[in-house]
């Protein structure tokens, strides 16, 4: 499959509250000049992101990565950075940037260290990428199949798993829900089977409730109505010191948006800025008060409490409700 195919879907959008990327002098702004102190300076950056990785802070690490890049143009450091990007996209199972990255890093660097490492991920995302979103035509082949391999061993519970999944993998909820019963009826220990647990919910009275996309959803907002969206970070122009020229202030805005079918009482969202190693800056509330079904609140709120804003790692924004 094409690079393009890889494409098609893009799975994840980075996590909300992500640090929006540092804002520096880069070498080249400087007229191109690279001194012991930027390679040292980007071999810290990497290393920050290779631990990033490692304790899968995927989120954190695509931002400090991307800023890396843009910094270290022409630093070693920058092709470094493209493939750990890649490695960052993969660990939230974004594909097609992934895929995206590994390549312009075997662009950049077609023998460099990590070049067989980057070629053999890309093969493994088209392969599982294929696995995982098959095309149409390949799902109707693979029906017919489970459909002839249920009517030749009508007895074979395992047929009957696989017809089930590649009937829900087409979004036929219904018909694979009938199946899974009949197997359920004909053995009750498949209620253990992986797939078919996360599919199936057998109630305490033997009745099945299908776990489709749509229901999943209406639980999950049943159980958390109060969402915070669009959350971004920005460096108003104006809170430059006027002789250091540094940021003075840090703002975190967003939206608090009731997904329920009730009327949410008491709505507050707690906003925290955070350096490296989860060290807490500062933190303040919002006081949204009533928030009615469907309705949105915007908020803001400006921090000055830090040392250097560079070394502010991330944000983070939870909302909460009485009752």
């Amino acid at each position: 499959m094409t690079l393009g195919a890889v494409g098609a879907v893009l799975l994840v959008a980075l996590t909300a509250g992500c640090l929006s990327t540092p804002r520096s002098t880069s070498p080249e702004s400087r007229g191109g000049r690279e001194t012991m102190a930027d390679r040292g300076a980007a071999q810290k950056e990497i290393q920050q992101a290779r631990q990033m990785l490692r304790e899968g802070d995927y989120g954190a690490a695509i931002p400090r990565l991307q800023h890396t890049m843009e910094k270290y143009q022409r630093n070693a450091a920058a092709a470094e950075a493209r493939y750990l990007l890649g490695h960052a996209y993969y660990g939230i199972s974004n594909y097609r940037d992934a895929a995206e990255n590994f390549h312009k890093y075997l662009e950049v660097a077609p023998a460099g260290e990590h070049a067989e490492e980057a070629q053999r991920l890309i093969t493994q995302i088209q392969e599982e990428y294929e696995e995982v979103f098959p095309s149409p035509q390949q799902l109707e082949e693979r029906l017919e199949e489970a459909r002839a391999a249920v009517e030749q061993n009508p007895g074979d519970l395992e047929k009957k798993l696989e017809l089930a999944d590649v009937l829900w993998r087409k979004g036929d909820y219904q018909e694979a829900g009938e199946v899974y019963e009949e197997i359920l009826d004909e053995d009750p220990a498949y209620a253990e089977e992986s797939t078919l647990s996360r599919r199936v919910e057998v109630g305490s009275d033997g009745e099945l409730t299908l776990l489709t996309p749509s229901e999943v959803q209406r639980r999950e907002i049943e159980e958390r109505p109060l969402v915070i969206t669009n959350l971004e970070s920005f460096r108003p122009s104006s809170s430059r010191d006027l002789f250091t020229r540094q940021h003075r202030h840090y703002v975190v805005s967003g939206q608090a948006v009731n997904r329920g079918d009730s009327t949410l009482n008491g709505v507050q969202v707690h906003v925290t800025i955070y350096g490296f190693g989860d060290v807490v800056y500062d933190t303040d509330t919002v006081n949204i008060g009533r928030l009615g079904p469907g309705e949105r609140r915007p908020f803001s709120v400006r921090f000055s409490d830090f040392d250097t804003i560079e070394n502010i790692h991330r944000h983070e924004a939870v909302g909460t409700f009485e009752g």
